[in-house]
């Protein structure tokens, strides 16, 4: 019989060259077996990805190690994209994982769950959603691939550091980050009938009551997963209900 209970977690932004926080992820990795029979990683997986040249540098390969392994132990890994790792792909695919489209529908115990990263509810940053269009634009994307390993990642960290300024202003508004996202979720909720959205990239490990369509829904907002050294966030389905949990290895 599958195991119905599943793990979700996003925004771990793996650093490139920070191997403590590599390993640490690797064990979170590592210790899902025990508690999911598939685990979700819902966008920002990386700070910065430029592709699979990224992937193949020695420093990763203990995590597309663990991937592997869990989809040896019957573990299915899905990977959604992040704004910062859209062009994961087929490295991924490689190794056992399944890439998700950007927003997917998942039935968790007879609930209807809305999963994505969760940028794309961010209706009123103008600038960011031209910003992506153009990024995830064809010759765009094909340009960033031929680029030199050393250029991309200058480049990227570039990007990281422009994004990571307007985060920091939308943490001081009112509500935080969090207000940021709630017109889209709303409009979504009030389209379709889901009873629950998982999102993350807003960096709020939370759970926050909306009304929808088909009445109540359960906004999820994962956490970065160690930004604020709490412990790891992530979301849990144990086969009864979700719930948020911090990972103590």
């Amino acid at each position: 019989m599958k195991d119905p209970r599943a793990v979700f977690a996003s925004d771990v932004h793996l650093r490139f060259g920070d191997r403590p926080y590599l390993d640490r992820f690797v064990a979170f990795l590592r210790a899902t077996p025990g508690l999911a029979g598939a685990v979700y990683l819902h966008g920002d997986l990386f700070d910065f990805y430029v592709g699979p040249k990224q992937g193949r540098l020695p420093f990763y390969a203990p995590l597309f190690a663990a991937i592997a392994d869990l989809a040896s132990k019957g573990v299915a890994v899905h990977v959604q994209h992040g704004n910062r790792d859209y062009l994961t792909g087929a490295d991924f695919e490689a190794v056992g994982a399944t890439i998700l489209p950007d927003e997917a529908a998942l039935d968790l115990g007879g609930r209807r769950v809305h999963l994505s990263h969760g940028d794309q509810f961010c209706v009123h940053d103008l600038s960011y959603q031209r910003a992506k269009r153009v990024l995830r634009w064809g010759p765009m994307t094909a340009f960033t691939k031929a680029l030199p390993t050393a250029c991309s990642i200058l480049a990227a960290r570039l990007y990281r550091r422009v994004s990571a300024r307007k985060a920091r202003r939308a943490k001081k508004r009112v509500g935080g980050r969090l207000s940021t996202i709630l017109d889209g979720v709303q409009a979504l909720v009030d389209r379709e009938p889901f009873d629950v959205v998982i999102a993350g990239h807003i960096h709020h490990f939370a759970e926050t009551p909306l009304r929808g369509r088909a009445g109540a829904v359960r906004l999820i907002t994962t956490g970065a997963w160690d930004e604020w050294g709490e412990g790891p966030n992530y979301v849990h389905f144990d086969g009864d209900d979700l719930r948020l949990k911090r990972f103590a290895p």
